[in-house]
């Protein structure tokens, strides 16, 4: 197995085009402090020419609810964060709201904070979709009321359901690299298993198609199973031992994100085939940082859920400030692996 045989650097996720001419803008907030002063500087050149966005429109008095996946999971904490970043670069009130039913969400639970949100007439919603198709009524009740949605991370499904803007990095992409990623370390022989997110997810959905399109491309790797986990460490431990009874000689695991990444290097260790095994993820979570350089999991890839977080909240502040946002708004990621985890490591 060619270990290590990816370049550096690459991208994992395509910029998408950027379509209200602020594309000079960058999108590098990757913790609480980077990006955010010129950030601030660009929004105000945009709105009013003045040092800060809050001064070209009084944004005090309004308030932006966040209403994340759950609130347990690294990259969703992470993903808060950046929508609390935001929120005190651009003076504005921002509550964070998510499901407490633990690990995934629930969309009901997710419903009902978005009825509470139209109760308490909040300025606008900034939501993580739980399930891209189940949210769809609960954002027409948005839409109904006046309440303007910026969508981040999961896309909402549909044309019925209207967001001002999607902040996100470009799933496809992400799931086709990450994928090719493993076939070139596999040297385009094996097997490999598909671990799938949140059945019903977009952001799932996409990157398992993105895998799939990248393995097809590979005709000696076969794809040996083919499941969801959840997006649930626990979840994907259960699989992948079920499935490792069932397919020993797999050579690699591709995951949708970074939590089954690390429930399947629990598996894989489980049955003494650490080293034997190559896992990626997605997201660069401290764990999976820390268990790339030990070598447990081989790749993931920097979604920068701080900075997701963050611009959810900058298009917010955009539509409340000028009436105007960027439909798409991508955010790059980096692959990362053994060769420059020292990087990301803090």
């Amino acid at each position: 197995m060619k270990k290590g045989s990816v370049a550096l650097g690459m991208v994992c996720g395509m910029v998408l085009p950027i379509l209200t001419g602020c594309s000079n803008r960058s999108n590098d907030v990757s913790s609480g402090n980077g990006g955010a002063a010129e950030t601030t500087a660009v929004i105000a050149t945009e709105t009013a020419g003045s040092e800060n966005a809050s001064d070209a429109v009084e944004l005090s008095g309004k308030e932006i609810i966040c209403i994340m996946k759950d609130n347990v999971t690294p990259f969703h904490l992470s993903v808060a964060e950046g929508c609390e970043n935001a929120g005190a670069d651009y003076g504005v009130k921002i509550t964070v709201q998510a499901p407490v039913s633990g690990a995934g969400g629930s969309n009901e639970e997710q419903a009902q904070l978005v009825e509470q949100a139209i109760a308490s007439q909040a300025d606008c919603v900034v939501i993580v979709p739980v399930d891209s198709e189940g949210i769809v009524p609960a954002i027409k009740k948005l839409n109904e009321a006046g309440i303007p949605v910026v969508n981040v991370n999961t896309k909402i499904a549909g044309e019925e359901a209207k967001y001002e803007s999607f902040v996100a990095i470009e799933n496809y992409q992400v799931g086709y690299q990450m994928a090719e990623a493993l076939c070139e370390a596999m040297d385009g022989e094996g097997k490999i298993f598909v671990i799938e997110g949140t059945t019903g997810a977009q952001t799932s959905i996409d990157r398992t198609q993105g895998a799939l399109d990248a393995i097809a491309e590979y005709p000696g790797v076969e794809v040996a199973a083919q499941q969801s986990a959840s997006y649930n460490r626990a979840e994907a431990m259960n699989v992948v031992q079920n499935l490792l009874q069932q397919t020993p000689d797999v050579s690699a695991i591709f995951c949708c994100n970074d939590e089954m990444a690390l429930g399947s290097a629990e598996a894989v260790n489980a049955a003494n085939k650490t080293g034997e095994i190559m896992i990626s993820g997605v997201d660069g979570n401290a764990d999976t940082l820390v268990a790339i350089s030990e070598g447990s999991i081989y790749a993931t890839c920097n979604s920068n859920p701080v900075g997701q977080g963050y611009y959810g909240v900058y298009e917010a502040v955009r539509y409340l400030s000028e009436g105007v946002t960027d439909p798409t708004y991508a955010i790059e990621t980096i692959l990362i692996t053994e060769e420059n985890v020292s990087e990301f490591l803090k």
